[in-house]
């Protein structure tokens, strides 16, 4: 699974009712009920089925990938309350799946303490794992010089037939694609350069509180839903030998609001996509 944008500690305090440490599920802000619908959905989705022209079954969970935006202003406080929320290894949060994530703006606000955490959890803010023959690629915010480089080191090492799935927080096009270090800059060129020839099945990312699919440099592009404004959606996907399908699950609606299916590893077979594309006028913000 993927989402992004937590936030968690948006219009919260770090106090409760006595004047103590605020416990967030036992005391829970708004926020914090959201993140809780959220972690709802991922819990009792497995087994669900995914949308009809797709087909089969939503399986158990290998994590969850969540494209920064962790918190509100990155202070400590905060940090702690998303760990009580989703934890890291399945089961020690309220999510019973392991997390995986990196950092966004907001998480450098107040001081780099967050990603602090990330680097004591993945061993850095920048880190790549193995799913069976599926590569991973946290890239952090997005990638600059080093994050680049960290990212050539990887494909080279798999090579140009393994597939590889790339995530970070900033968009690559579309609303707030711009007007950051990462999208004025020549990084997204570069980008470009480092992954042509290799098999980039999928790229993630969140940041303009939005959902919907589109396409850079022949690569498909998801961008999943927050949970601090009223985007309520993340993204449930299975990879195969053969196929990629993506659906996006809005849990407030509790409906899939858009999916997309597609042959990968040079399979012929035939690409199918249907629902809302949910990126019309829903970009509230960051």
């Amino acid at each position: 699974m993927v989402a992004a944008d937590t936030h968690v500690g948006f219009e919260a305090s770090e106090r409760g009712g006595d004047g103590g440490a605020r416990d967030p599920v036992k005391e829970p802000a708004e926020s914090d009920r959201n993140n809780a619908r959220q972690i709802d959905a991922m819990n009792a989705l497995p087994g669900q089925p995914f949308p009809a022209p797709i087909g089969g079954t939503i399986g158990t969970p290998r994590g969850v990938l969540i494209a920064g935006d962790l918190t509100e202003n990155g202070e400590p406080w905060q940090w702690s309350h998303f760990v009580r929320w989703y934890g890291l290894r399945g089961g020690d949060g309220q999510l019973r799946w392991p997390v995986f994530e990196t950092y966004g703006n907001h998480d450098k606000h107040h001081s780099w303490f967050t990603l602090d955490r990330i680097r004591e959890r993945h061993g850095g803010t920048r880190y790549a794992f193995d799913w069976d023959d599926l590569r991973v690629v946290c890239l952090g915010e997005a990638p600059d010089e080093a994050g680049l480089s960290f990212l050539e080191r990887n494909l080279s090492a798999v090579g140009k037939e393994r597939p590889v799935v790339v995530y970070f927080h900033f968009p690559l096009r579309g609303p707030y694609s711009t007007g950051n270090w990462f999208g004025d800059g020549r990084y997204s060129a570069d980008l470009a350069r480092v992954v042509f020839g290799y098999n980039v099945i999928a790229l993630f990312h969140g940041h303009y509180h939005g959902s919907g699919r589109y396409r850079w440099e022949g690569i498909d592009v998801y961008n999943v839903g927050s949970t601090k404004h009223e985007q309520w959606s993340f993204g449930v996907v299975r990879v195969t030998d053969t196929r990629l399908s993506m659906g996006s699950w809005h849990y407030g609606q509790r409906h899939w609001e858009f999916w997309h299916d597609k042959p990968i590893n040079g399979d012929r077979g035939a690409e199918k996509e249907g629902g809302e594309r949910s990126d019309r006028g829903l970009y509230l913000g960051r």
